[in-house]
């Protein structure tokens, strides 16, 4: 946050349930859930604090608990400190098969919000690659699409096919998407990088297999 600050950046993000981990979960539901955070609770008061503090905005996944429910989620917290936004996942890829649906759940439909004068939408990870959910992105009005995942390709298989297949999918939407993969720290986990995809095309990148700050100006 210090360097996003000294940067002069307005909003920094991070992947798909950056706080716990994607493999963060036990898949024993009272385990689960009291790892899990919810919006009111102590873990975001203080990102809240924290974004406050440093006068820049935050974007990132996290394991969500409302009530007896768990999902995952990304919220947006403004430079003040204040929920702008909190997206719950609405593909399934998240979890193991044998997960409890009656608790660990999905959204119900994608939001668009408005910070600093522009529209934004949020998908996580497999989300887009539902072509429902896609079609659906098509039918909202926004500016930028935000896009947390956990995708642990090597590097040489992102550069000889991914990358275009993933570029091939966006394609149809008619606005900016900004990819923000995780990291796991590990060999054979998400090896971070970040995209920025507009209609088929790169137009900007920190490639996978680094860790850092893309820049983008919106």
């Amino acid at each position: 946050m210090a360097q996003a600050k000294k940067r002069g950046l307005d909003l920094l993000c991070f992947g798909e349930a950056y706080l716990h981990g994607f493999d963060g979960l036990e898949w024993i539901y009272p385990q689960d859930l009291s790892r899990a955070l919810s919006q009111d609770g102590q873990i975001i008061h203080e990102l809240r604090s924290l974004a406050r503090e440093h006068g820049v905005a935050l974007s990132l996944g996290y394991i969500e608990k409302e009530g007896e429910d768990i999902y995952s989620s990304n919220i947006f917290l403004s430079s003040g400190g204040e929920i702008v936004n909190n997206f719950r996942r609405l593909s399934p890829g998240w979890k193991i098969a044998e997960a409890d649906r009656s608790h660990y759940r999905e959204g119900e439909d994608f939001s668009v919000f408005t910070y600093q004068g522009k529209r934004f939408a949020t998908a996580i990870c497999g989300d887009l690659w539902y072509d429902e959910h896609l079609n659906r992105l098509k039918t909202l009005d926004f500016d930028y699409l935000l896009w947390p995942l956990y995708i642990d390709y090597s590097v040489e298989e992102w550069q000889i096919g991914v990358k275009q297949e993933y570029g091939k999918r966006l394609r149809e939407l008619l606005v900016p998407t900004l990819m923000i993969n995780s990291s796991s720290g590990n060999k054979k986990g998400a090896r971070g990088g970040c995209y920025v995809f507009w209609r088929g095309q790169v137009l900007g990148e920190l490639p996978l297999g680094q860790t850092g700050i893309l820049e983008v100006n919106l």
